[in-house]
């Protein structure tokens, strides 16, 4: 059997059917990531702001994890629509991942991210790296 441990982030997103995080070795994996507040729950009012929440939320986990963005290096992003809301997540990632040396993306359209009463636009899925130094 594998080992793994879940990983809360104080002041982070929380899953109803499980940690937002695991770590197992030297990978951090974090499902179903979205943009809304961690408080209140709710998504943004608008795609970019959702997209920047969801990156914020992506780095609250991650510092849980002693990580930072930088450690990505794969990311599924589940986006509603195609043209418009693709548009948004470039822009974001953009200003998010420096230049030149993103992780690997793979953006998959789907209908209706968040359910019947979320409004969120997208879901992310990401797998982080950094060696912590076994013996």
């Amino acid at each position: 059997m594998s080992e793994w441990t879940p990983i809360e982030a104080e002041g982070g997103m929380k899953h109803s059917n499980g940690p937002t995080a695991v770590r197992a070795g030297d990978f951090v994996f974090l499902s179903s990531v979205k943009g809304v507040d961690p408080e209140s729950q709710v998504s943004g009012p608008d795609p970019v702001s959702q997209l920047r929440q969801a990156m914020a939320n992506i780095e609250v986990v991650l510092s849980a994890a002693d990580m930072d963005m930088g450690d990505i290096v794969k990311v599924t992003v589940f986006l509603e629509g195609d043209g418009e809301n693709r548009q948004h997540l470039d822009r974001v990632w953009g200003e998010t991942f420096t230049p030149g040396v993103p992780p690997a993306r793979a953006t998959v359209s789907v209908e209706n991210v968040g359910g019947a009463k979320d409004k969120s636009i997208a879901l992310f899925d990401v797998v982080a790296f950094k060696p912590q130094g076994n013996a």
